[in-house]
């Protein structure tokens, strides 16, 4: 008894995929041999909003993340920042709580910041993921791309500040 495989396995079937992420830089040079790649880029994240305990004291918005970029490929715009949030009185201040930064070459949002009164709780908004595009470009062997990757927002600062974005990155997928 004989097999067959249908469709006949491509030239492919005997490469070997790479996968490569790119958190820093400014351009990628494109290994020998290989003719398509797989971009998948993240924006930054958004930074969180922050807190006020004072009644009228103006808070802090998360700042928006920025943009990442990949000559050739569709960009992915940062993330929005989260709104702070100013305490609209009564009560009074029980405790603050500070959030920490997203983590780097995520993309993600910040936490915001909370404040605790004895008549409840006040926060701002978290801050918003960046983007998240992929995009598939032919490309020549040695060709040199540039790049650039979105910074995380700006925390909203106050009281009670919220948590910077984490920065974006660029990851890359190709056969050999």
């Amino acid at each position: 008894m004989s097999y067959s495989v249908f469709p006949a396995p491509s030239v492919a079937a005997s490469k070997i995929l790479k996968k490569l992420t790119l958190t820093s830089g400014t351009s990628y040079t494109v290994p020998a041999g290989v003719t398509d790649i797989n971009v998948t880029l993240y924006g930054g994240g958004g930074g969180g909003g922050a807190a006020m305990f004072n009644s009228g004291a103006p808070a802090g918005n998360g700042g928006t993340g920025g943009t990442t970029t990949f000559t050739g490929a569709t960009s992915a715009p940062g993330g929005a920042g989260g709104l702070g949030a100013s305490h609209t009185g009564g009560g009074s201040y029980y405790s603050i709580h500070t959030t920490p930064d997203a983590t780097a070459n995520t993309g993600k949002g910040g936490q915001c910041g909370f404040t605790l009164t004895t008549v409840g709780a006040n926060k701002g908004d978290n801050g918003y993921d960046g983007t998240v595009i992929s995009s598939t470009l032919t490309v020549t062997p040695g060709q040199i791309i540039g790049y650039s990757i979105g910074s995380g927002g700006t925390a909203g600062s106050g009281h009670s500040s919220g948590g910077a974005g984490g920065s974006g990155k660029i990851e890359i997928e190709y056969w050999v």
